[in-house]
Formats: C-alpha cells, structure tokens, sequence
C-alpha cells in the first residue's frame, strides 16, 4: 500500500471533516489535490479497506441498552443459531467460538423496544435452544479503539496514545428528547458517505433536511457526547489484522482496575471491558486482541498474562462469523422483528 493510501486511512479513521467539503478538507491537510483524495477513497472502497464513512455513535448516550450475550447451544444447532440471532437488528456482531460456551453476539436494544434488553436476550435463548444464555454488560470501560494500521504501518489498535482512562459503563441512560428532526438527521448521519462533491447534500436531501442544518445537528451530537466521532471505518482484514481472538480473564474484582489498564495498554488490544461473571463462568476481563497472524494474538495474550499478572483464561477464537455490521439506531426494523417473533414460540 502507497505511503499516500496509509496516511490518507490513518486521518480518516480519526475523523472526517464534517464540512459541506470534506475531501477537499482532507486534500488540504495531506498537501494534495480534491480530485487525488476521491480516487484514493474510491479505490480503497473497491479493495475493500474502507467498509464506510459514518458517524460512530454512542448508543447507550441515546437512551439503548446493549450487552454481550454468551450462549451454550448444541454443536449441531450452532450454524442455525448463528444465523438466527444475525436476523435482529440490534444484533451488531455475531460468532461462532471454541468452547462450550459456543455462541457469542452483541446485542443492542432501543428505548422503545417491547421487550428490553433481557427480554430480547431470553427470547433470544429460547428461539435457539440454548441450554444456557449469560448477558454480560459492560460495568467498566478500559479501552475502545478501534483503528487499524495498514501493511507494516502501525500495529492494529495502536495511534499513540496508549489506553484509555478507564470508565464506569451505565447500563442504561434515560433516552433524550430527541425532535423528528434531530432523529432525521441521526438516521442520515448513519447513511455511508457517498465520495462526491458536497456529500452531505445528497444525504440530507434523502432526510428532508437541508446540508447546513445536517452539520450543525452532527456538531451538536458531537457536543453532547451522542456521537463519538465521524469517521472512516475499516474492514480489519484489509487494513493488515487478518487474525482475532477474544479473551476472558479471571480476575478479582480488587484487582479488576490495574490489571485492565495495563491490558488495554497494549497496543493489539482494541477493546478491554469489565463484565459480570456467570454461573461457572468465573472469567470478567475481556479482551479483543488483532494481530496480523495467529501468532501475534498467541504473543499479545501471554504480553498480557505477564504484564497484568493474570493466569486463568479462557481464549475464545473465532470458528464462524454470522454477522459483522453496525446497528442503525432508531430504524424501524426493530418493530419489526419484535412483531414477527412473539415470545413464547419454540424453536423448529
């Protein structure tokens, strides 16, 4: 990959310009010209780099409550399972792993779901016909970052600035009063950007709202800390992490905090969370490691173990993926699930 592919990536994985020109923004701050820019953009779309050009928002800031769920389903079952849980909406990532604790998702809920976070996780079990479903939300935040390098460029995750502060993570926040518009322009703000001349007008316009007023919502949800950032997201593959794993620690709640951040200071370790441990599941630190072979994740994971002081794991490697996409927040299909699978009915 060209040294221009690389610096161009690393600027837009921090952000895009939220401006009525954003490539000729980008352009100016790489010393090169618009027309350059878009060609690069287009040709690392086509390679399938660049997955798409968005806001990042933060859901639970918006009123969602979200979790990863782990549940036990029969090996035979699995494939079926993976692929039904992949149905919801709310449903971001979704994976087959090695273990008996099998089937792995993250699983959103909007404030205006019928069912909640934990009704929609045990109908969930129940269409599956999992022997055992855990929900495990997030109770501290270590690290979440999630930006690649690229061919030898820098280490999948790392920008620098090591981890990040840790967080208490609320299981829920009361929903915000959001007008019609401002749900218009959170809708549109999710609709990958088109790599054009004034983007943000064609968006807008599918929204009824007009560019400007589109920019000064973005702004304002920047703001309020509704949106984290607007920017370029990667596939991981592409970008040089070809290998992934996720690893559950046994730690004492004691302990939780030192062992976290000297985890997530790693630069492999794109996300470190603290959840609740589970009926013989004593593991709560949670890690999400890329490395660019399965031996560098083997590497990071026993970095880990040393620097955190942590023994007791359970590594957690990827054998199916059923879904990979971002939740679009407020569509209606939510509604729509939740009407064509009333509790109560059994699997097939």
């Amino acid at each position: 990959m060209e040294d221009g592919d690389r610096n161009l990536l690393a600027l837009m994985q921090r952000a895009v310009p939220l401006v009525r020109e954003p490539f000729a923004e980008l352009a100016a701050r790489l010393g090169c010209d618009e027309a350059a820019v878009r060609q690069r953009i287009d040709r690392l779309r086509e390679g399938r780099v660049i997955r798409e050009i968005s806001a990042i928002f933060d859901a639970t800031a918006l009123g969602y409550e979200q979790a990863l769920v782990a549940a036990r389903v029969p090996t035979d079952r699995l494939d079926q399972a993976g692929r039904l849980v992949a149905t919801h909406p709310g449903v971001s990532h979704c994976y087959g792993r090695d273990g008996e604790v099998n089937l792995w998702f993250t699983l959103a809920v909007s404030p205006r779901s019928s069912l909640g976070l934990s009704g929609t996780a045990g109908l969930l079990a129940e269409l599956t016909g999992a022997a055992e479903s855990m929900l495990l939300p997030t109770l501290r935040r270590y690290k979440l970052r999630v930006r690649f390098g690229v061919e030898g460029d820098q280490t999948p995750g790392e920008d620098g600035a090591g981890g990040d502060r840790a967080v208490d993570v609320p299981a829920r926040l009361p929903a915000p009063d959001l007008t019609a518009e401002q749900l218009r322009a959170v809708g549109a703000l999710q609709v990958d950007l088109p790599c054009r001349g004034d983007p943000f007008a064609r968006v807008a316009a599918d929204y009824a709202l007009e560019p400007d007023m589109l920019l000064v919502h973005a702004a304002d949800f920047l703001a309020a800390g509704w949106m984290r950032r607007y920017a370029a997201v990667l596939h991981h593959r592409a970008a040089g992490a070809k290998a992934n794993v996720l690893v559950a620690w046994a730690v004492d709640r004691a302990a939780a905090d030192v062992a976290g951040r000297r985890a997530a200071q790693l630069p492999a370790v794109s996300h470190c969370y603290l959840r609740p441990t589970g009926p013989d599941w004593p593991y709560s630190l949670y890690t999400m490691i890329h490395g660019r072979s399965r031996e560098d994740c083997e590497m990071t994971v026993e970095q880990i173990a040393a620097t955190a002081a942590l023994d007791r794991r359970a590594v957690l490697w990827t054998a199916a993926e059923y879904k990979k996409r971002r939740i679009r927040l407020f569509a209606p299909d939510e509604a729509q699930w939740e009407a064509a699978h009333p509790p109560g009915r059994r699997p097939d």
